[in-house]
């Protein structure tokens, strides 16, 4: 057990002055709401870095974030942390905050630290029953806990050292047996080499359903993916029933070919393990088989749709060339903002999308900036616009001019088209009311 307790400050940015402890379980920061800490920055990677525990010591580790991790203004891939230190990540400053766990635990207890003066132990000489009823309960409180402690000790060795005595229990064993036996373990490799590049992807599912991929493209800018999730015990469940039914375990373990051309290798090794049954199939330099392939689609599908990384199918070239495309519309669509309602809100979608396909691309094209600077700038218009048109519908609601009403509160879900926007459905829901008011008047 550690030592120390650690905190992170937010120092700066969208979510200044919040802290975080840091708990075993380590804390992730990212623009993904699935972080423990969420911050939505088009700077960051959906999963930026992670903060985790080595003993005594906190360390932060950049998952191979677009934007980096910077340590006291130094970029890091991992680094220990030291109390007062700063990492920024995005528009965020944090500060480490560090407790000795042992002076805290002395000082809530109030207990005297080492070397104080010795305490008056009172003998019972001159009882008060009141304070021997107190004596008492503080006395029997560290034996109950330290019995049910062994208690608990002893009833969990049991259940895992004896797993016969488990099935004694006849049919509430069979739920914890059947768990047991569908656990699910992945490891894919795809290796797609040539003299002038080397394309590494890896896939891995842990027992406890962490799902992580790894990505190392040496063409160009050297580009270098890392993401991971803990996956719904649903979704893999249905994960392992789908690739037992897939015929991967019937297939040989290798099935080798040429390769079309000379110094080029594509290989891809699957191994598989669902509870006890457990296989690996290799297919190198040949086409795979029918069942292989159809697996390995499946599984690379999943990874994207859990990770969020699709942008990894493309090379760094056709992803900056995405990038510019989409920051071309959402640059002409800005510019037309006045010819169309809408045109605001399809701007930033394109400055959205021209992010998404930078993400893993590092260090980022020189047009980035303009990228971020637009997003800001429709991001704020909008704002504005949506604040404008909100005020006139809602003028003419308290007006009971209903004609206007509905008129603005049209124009209003025109400005914002997503229908799963909150200001959407807000107008949305006060347009049916007035409508259902004008069908009342016309009557």
């Amino acid at each position: 057990m550690s030592n120390y307790h650690y905190t992170l400050l937010i120092d700066e940015g969208p979510l200044k002055g919040r802290r975080y402890p840091v708990s075993f379980a380590g804390l992730k920061l990212g623009r993904s709401s699935q972080c423990d800490i969420a911050v939505n920055d088009l700077l960051l990677s959906r999963t930026h870095c992670r903060f985790e525990l080595r003993g005594d010591e906190l360390w932060v580790i950049d998952l191979a974030s677009a934007n980096q991790t910077l340590i006291n203004d130094t970029p890091v891939d991992e680094a220990r942390l030291n109390p007062e230190d700063t990492i920024k990540v995005g528009q965020s400053v944090l500060r480490v905050e560090r407790t000795d766990i042992s002076t805290a635990t002395l000082a809530a207890a109030d207990l005297p630290p080492a070397g104080a003066p010795d305490v008056v132990i009172d003998l019972g000489f001159g009882k008060d029953e009141h304070a021997d009823a107190h004596a008492k309960k503080n006395f029997l409180r560290p034996v109950i806990w330290t019995l049910a402690s062994l208690l608990i000790l002893i009833v969990g060795a049991t259940l895992i050292l004896d797993p016969a005595s488990r099935a004694k229990d006849g049919a509430a064993a069979k739920p914890q047996a059947i768990e047991l036996e569908k656990t699910l373990l992945l490891n894919y490799e795809k290796v797609e080499a040539t003299q002038d590049n080397i394309f590494r992807y890896e896939l891995t599912l842990s027992p406890a359903g962490m799902l992580a991929v790894k990505i190392d493209d040496l063409s160009g800018k050297n580009r270098h993916v890392r993401k991971e999730k803990l996956v719904d015990p649903g979704l893999l469940a249905e994960l392992a029933r789908d690739i037992e039914s897939s015929g991967f375990f019937s297939l040989d373990r290798t099935y080798t070919g040429f390769a079309a051309h000379p110094n080029t290798l594509n290989e891809w090794t699957l191994t598989v393990a669902i509870g006890k049954k457990a296989h690996t199939c290799r297919v190198t330099n040949r086409q795979e088989p029918d069942s292989f392939r159809a697996l390995r689609e499946k599984l690379e599908t999943f990874s994207k749709n859990e990770l969020g990384i699709w942008a990894i199918q493309f090379s760094t070239e056709k992803l900056t060339e995405l990038a510019r495309n989409a920051l071309a519309v959402a640059r002409k669509k800005f510019e037309e903002r006045e010819v169309k309602y809408g045109n605001i809100f399809e701007a930033i979608r394109n400055y959205q999308e021209a992010v998404f396909y930078l993400d893993t691309v590092n260090p980022k094209p020189d047009f980035y900036a303009e990228i971020i600077d637009g997003f800001e700038a429709a991001q704020e218009e909008l704002d504005k616009r949506y604040k404008e048109q909100n005020f006139r519908a809602d003028r003419a609601i308290n007006l009971s001019d209903w004609p206007v009403a509905a008129r603005e509160l049209k124009i209003l879900c025109e400005i914002i088209p997503d229908r799963a926007d909150a200001r959407h459905k807000e107008a949305t829901r006060k347009l049916i009311d007035v409508e259902n008011r004008l069908k009342k008047h016309h009557r």
